[in-house]
Order: C-alpha cells, then sequence, then structure tokens
C-alpha cells in the first residue's frame, strides 16, 4: 500500500496545511503547495546576474565617452572666453588709436606755432580739441584693458601728466608720438599676449578646422587693424606734407602690412566678420577714405610734391572719416572676435548635448534594465494573481470588472482573452436585465449585440420581449389618452380638466398668485340638433372647439365638460385678462359657420368668468360654480338685449 504521506515529487515530505476559500456560500477545500527543502533562486536574482555584466560594460563605455565629452565642453568654454578677451582689447585698441589723432594733432600743431584756438577755427572739430584732450584721459581709464597691467596703468598715469604740457604747447610733437607709440605697443602685447593663452587652451582640444582658420583670420584682421591704423596718421602726413621724415616710409610699410593681412583672410572669414569686412569695403565713407589713403601711397611711392602741401583744413574734413574708417577696422576685428566665440560656443553647446545624451542613455538604459527585470519578474506571477481576483468577484456576481490586460506568457494571454469574453457577456446580460426590468427600451443597452454563440440566442429573446414591451407601453398611452381626452374635440375630457384645475390651484395657493376660470356655453346646440341632425351639432362643437384652442395661448389649458360646455383655465400671465379673453373667444364663436343644407348657421357662445386670489379658502368646484353662474347671466342679459331689440323693432 502507498504511503499517504508521500506527495506527489516522490518525496517523505508531508504537504502543508490545505486553505478554505468560500465561493458564493460554498466552502472549497484548495491543497497547499508543497514545501522543497531546497533554496531556488529567484527570478529577478537571475535576471539581474544575467543584465548586471552587460550594463556594467556599456557604463564603462559610456563614461569614458562621457568625460571626453566634459573635457571638450571645458576645453571650448576657455576659448570662447578668450575669443570675448581679444575683442574687448581690441576695442580698448581702438578708443586708444581714435584719441591719439587729435592729441598729436595738436602737438604738432603747437611745433608750428598754432594754438589750439587756431586750429579749432582751422579743422572745425566736431569737439574742441582742448575738450577732447580734458575727456581722453577719464575715458581711456574706464576702459578695463588699459589698466589690467602695471604697464598700461603707469601709461594711463603717464597720458594724464602729459595733457596739461600738450595743452600748453610745452611738449614736444615727436615726445608725444613716441608716447603714443610706447602705448600701442604695449596694449599690442597685451592682445598677442591673450592669442598666445588662446593658442595654449586648444592644445588639449582638438577644434575643428573651421575654428583654426578663424583663429589665423583673427590674428589678419588685427594685424590689418594695426597697419591701418597706422596708414591714417601717415596718409594726412604725406598728402599735406607735414609730419615726422619718416612718414612716406612708414605709410608704405603700413600700406604693405594692410595688403599682406587682406590677402591672408581673404575668404577665411566668418559670417560676421565676413558681414563686417563687405561693410568696410562698400560703404561710401570708407571707400573715399581708402581712396585717400591709396593717393597718399601713390605720392609716398612716387616721391611726388603733396597735393594738399600746406592744407591744414584737410586734417579736419578728414578727422571724422579717419576714425569711422578706424571704427570699421575694429568692428571687423571683434566679429572675426565673435566668430571664433560663436564656434566655440558652438563646440561647447555639442560637447553639451553630447554629454547630456549619454548622461541620458545610461541613465534610461539603467531604469530600463531595472524595469525589465521588475516587469520580467512579475510577467509569471501577476497576470496570475489578477485572473484569479477577477475570477472571484465575478463568482460573487460582481460583472463590472475592467478587461484584464492581456500580458503574461502565451497560455496566460489566451486563458485572460477568453476570462474577458465571458466576463464582458455576462456584463452585457445585466445590463440588458436591468434595462428591460425598467422597461426602459430607449435604454442603447438593449440594441448591443451580445457576443458568442449564448450571446447570440439570448439577444433574440431579448429582442422579442423589447418588442412586447414596446407593444404594451404604446397601447398604455392609447388607453391614456383616451381616459383623459374628449373623443370628439380632442380636448381635455371633464375629468381631466377638473383635475388639472385642482392641481393649478394647490400649486398657485402656495405662490400667493391668481386664478382664472371661464365657463363656455355654445347657445343653441339643441335646435341645431333637432333641426339639422346630430351631425351638425358636433360639426358646431367641433368648431367651438377650434375656436376656443386658436384664441388661447400654449400656457392655457383647455376642455370639454360635456354637451355645450367647455372650460378654459388661464394660465398666471393671462389671469388678470380674464376679460379680454372673453371677448375673444365670443368673436372667435361668432366668426364660426356650419355648412346645412339649408345653407349655413352662425354660431353664439356665452362665457362666464370667475377670478380669485389663491388662499386656503380657494375650492376650485367653487371657481366652476362661479363661472357658470356667470355665464348663466351673460347668456340672460343677451338673451334680454335680444328681446330688446326685436320689441324695438
Amino acid at each position: 500500500m502507498a504511503d499517504p504521506t508521500r506527495n506527489r515529487t516522490g518525496t517523505g515530505s508531508p504537504p502543508g496545511p490545505s486553505k478554505l476559500i468560500s465561493l458564493n456560500g460554498t466552502a472549497l477545500e484548495l491543497p497547499a503547495i508543497p514545501k522543497s527543502g531546497r533554496h531556488h533562486l529567484g527570478v529577478r536574482f537571475l535576471l539581474i546576474s544575467v543584465v548586471l555584466i552587460p550594463m556594467l560594460a556599456t557604463c564603462i563605455l559610456v563614461a569614458s565617452s562621457a568625460t571626453s565629452a566634459w573635457g571638450a565642453h571645458r576645453d571650448a568654454g576657455k576659448a570662447a572666453k578668450d575669443a570675448t578677451q581679444l575683442a574687448v582689447v581690441a576695442s580698448a585698441r581702438a578708443k586708444l588709436s581714435s584719441f591719439q589723432l587729435p592729441f598729436t594733432a595738436v602737438s604738432y600743431a603747437a611745433q608750428l606755432g598754432i594754438s589750439i584756438s587756431v586750429l579749432d577755427n582751422l579743422l572745425h572739430p566736431t569737439v574742441p580739441f582742448q575738450d577732447q584732450l580734458a575727456q581722453g584721459a577719464t575715458i581711456l581709464a574706464s576702459y578695463p584693458t588699459l589698466s589690467s597691467t602695471p604697464t598700461m596703468r603707469a601709461d594711463i598715469s603717464q597720458l594724464q601728466a602729459i595733457i596739461p604740457a600738450i595743452v600748453a604747447g610745452t611738449i614736444s610733437f615727436d615726445r608725444v608720438n613716441a608716447f603714443f607709440v610706447k602705448t600701442d605697443s604695449d596694449i599690442d602685447d597685451i592682445w598677442y599676449r591673450d592669442y598666445n593663452q588662446l593658442q595654449t587652451d586648444i592644445k588639449s582640444w582638438r577644434p575643428p578646422a573651421s575654428f583654426e582658420a578663424h583663429m589665423a583670420a583673427l590674428l589678419q584682421t588685427y594685424q590689418a587693424f594695426l597697419a591701418g591704423g597706422n596708414e591714417i596718421g601717415d596718409s594726412a602726413y604725406v598728402l599735406e606734407g607735414v609730419g615726422p621724415a619718416n612718414a612716406k616710409q612708414q605709410l608704405i610699410q603700413a600700406a604693405g602690412e594692410y595688403q599682406t593681412a587682406e590677402g591672408e583672410f581673404a575668404g577665411q572669414l566668418g559670417p560676421k566678420a565676413e558681414q563686417a569686412w563687405r561693410h568696410l569695403q562698400t560703404a561710401p565713407t570708407d571707400v573715399r577714405f581708402a581712396a585717400t589713403i591709396q593717393k597718399a601711397v601713390t605720392v609716398a611711392v612716387n616721391g611726388t610734391k603733396p597735393s594738399l602741401s600746406g592744407n591744414l583744413a584737410f586734417s579736419g574734413s578728414a578727422l571724422a572719416p579717419s576714425l569711422n574708417y578706424l571704427a570699421d577696422l575694429n568692428s571687423l576685428v571683434t566679429s572675426a572676435s565673435q566668430d571664433l566665440h560663436d564656434t566655440a560656443m558652438a563646440q561647447a553647446s555639442a560637447a553639451t548635448r553630447q554629454l547630456t545624451d549619454e548622461i541620458v542613455f545610461l541613465s534610461l538604459l539603467a531604469l530600463l534594465c531595472i524595469s525589465g527585470v521588475l516587469a520580467a519578474g512579475r510577467m509569471l506571477t501577476q497576470p496570475l494573481k489578477r485572473l484569479a481576483a477577477g475570477a472571484l468577484q465575478v463568482s460573487n456576481g460582481e460583472f463590472d470588472l475592467e478587461p484584464l490586460a492581456d500580458k503574461g506568457p502565451r497560455e496566460v494571454v489566451t486563458t485572460i482573452a477568453a476570462f474577458n469574453d465571458m466576463a464582458s457577456t455576462l456584463k452585457a446580460v445585466e445590463e440588458k436585465a436591468v434595462g428591460l426590468a425598467a422597461e426602459d427600451l430607449s435604454d442603447p443597452e438593449l440594441r448591443k449585440p451580445l457576443p458568442g454563440r449564448t450571446g447570440q440566442a439570448l439577444q433574440v429573446s431579448i429582442d422579442a420581449l423589447s418588442d412586447r414591451i414596446h407593444e404594451r407601453q404604446v397601447q398604455r398611452q392609447l388607453l391614456h389618452e383616451a381616459a383623459t381626452h374628449d373623443a370628439l374635440t380632442g380636448l381635455l375630457n371633464r375629468r381631466a380638466v377638473l383635475e388639472y384645475l385642482t392641481d393649478d390651484v394647490s400649486r398657485r395657493r402656495e405662490a400667493g398668485e391668481t386664478v382664472a376660470v371661464l365657463f363656455i356655453d355654445l347657445d343653441g346646440l339643441k335646435p341645431i340638433n333637432d333641426v339639422y341632425g346630430h351631425e351638425a351639432g358636433d360639426a358646431a362643437i367641433t368648431a367651438t372647439a377650434m375656436a376656443l384652442t386658436r384664441v388661447t395661448d400654449a400656457c392655457d389649458v383647455v376642455g370639454r365638460l360635456g354637451g355645450d360646455e367647455f372650460l378654459v383655465v388661464l394660465c398666471h400671465g393671462h389671469s388678470c385678462d380674464g376679460d379680454t379673453v372673453v371677448q375673444r373667444i365670443r368673436q372667435a364663436v361668432a366668426q364660426c359657420r356650419i355648412s346645412v343644407k339649408a345653407g349655413v348657421v352662425p354660431l353664439e357662445a356665452s362665457v362666464g368668468v370667475a377670478l380669485a386670489q389663491c388662499d386656503q379658502d380657494t375650492d376650485p368646484m367653487t371657481l366652476v360654480r362661479q363661472a357658470d353662474q356667470a355665464m348663466y347671466e351673460a347668456k340672460k342679459a343677451a338673451r334680454a338685449r335680444r328681446e330688446r331689440a326685436v320689441s324695438g323693432t
């Protein structure tokens, strides 16, 4: 005999305790899952072990790439900062050059014995020279570059010291010119120092070819800017035949340097520098001044007589164009610096995007791996738990379930799909049963077909039952119409109109409103029946009903009490217009004619009205009797008028 303590696995371990559950009041005993003495690794642990190794390798690769991207971002940011600093230094250099012209002009005029006031009258500058000298040192001192080094601070301090000597004419032109040559050299040293720093900063970075091209172009534009500044001062000296003895030689050298620099940066400029260069070549003021420089170069090369010899006014007329030309040259340098800055920032942004993308990728990879492990771990247990919970709800009669998600292994998905179909069929049957119980044939659930073969069979029965309910509702409506409406006129019958009056009085009693009741009697109906027959009488009654309906509003209620008597209950808005309605009714009925064999017979009606402010003592039937009495009085008064009319003839 088999050992009853052995389970299906063949081990000697006894099964665990069984579990009791109750379904619809019936207790069922489920066998417990046998326990195993061996330790088994969980699904999630196995999945983590499989995913962890490739994930770690990916993280190492991504981290290496992210480190490289961060270094590129850092180096590109340094290069952009260096480019901005070069633009700042170039702007300070341009400002220094713009003040150099009036300073040297005043000192050279003093050497010729011309005072500042006379020089103002000869050259007509926009700002008097003395004011320019007074403002020069202050404005230059406000530029951080011009005070960034001990040498530059000493230069600005010395400038402040020699300005009074220039104004007083006690300092020679050569000393002033030598001072500015030194100052220019000092600030140029700063620019080249910063340019060298830029070259150092990009050694650890592999910039794109466009960046290196823009760097070379920036260097050449700065050299063109320096050469152009030299051309401006030397051109005036050469054309006027004044200034240093070596002015011609310096002009020729500056022109050569300018042409060399122009040839170097041609076709290598960035978009902003290219736009600044086109402006310099096409602006009318710059074109005319470039022609003036070329004229001076021709004079210097050919050794011809200066064309403006002794014409000091030329310096005044050329001062503004020369400053504009110098400013546009400086704009070329700053635009080239900006192009370099933009290229570096674009590379920094690209490196940042790469770094961000790799961080996001790494985060998504980690999230995906973790989610995959969790999802895979739940794939086998969660669908079955949901299926068991849903089955328990259905067994308890709860059919309003959300469809279970078809997730999990293929066999589980197939089972869930079958369960969803079963649950939806049971829910649809329940909804149709509720609709039929309520006899609500407009319920859209009744028109939805049931799924499956069983559902189709049930749908046939439900449709037949719906048709029977519909027929019963139609019959009920017909019976209600017959019970509440007069068969001849279609108006409310006596019982219905009196019930309405009773309810209306009760409602108006609560609202404290006025009610008006009109009692209408068709005069001469009996003679019409006796002489022309009941068909003529019915026609008279029908015509009177139509007249009453025509002259009353939709809110008023018209009913037939029986025979030739009618009742009208005016709505609250018309209650005070009872006499007016009485006149309209009498006139409308008097306009009616019925056709008989002998011709046509006119109709006439008597109308009585009862008006009351509804309160606790207001009785609907009393109002009807009062309206009837008023109608009787109106009929008697009309008969008396007819008799007087007859006796009078």
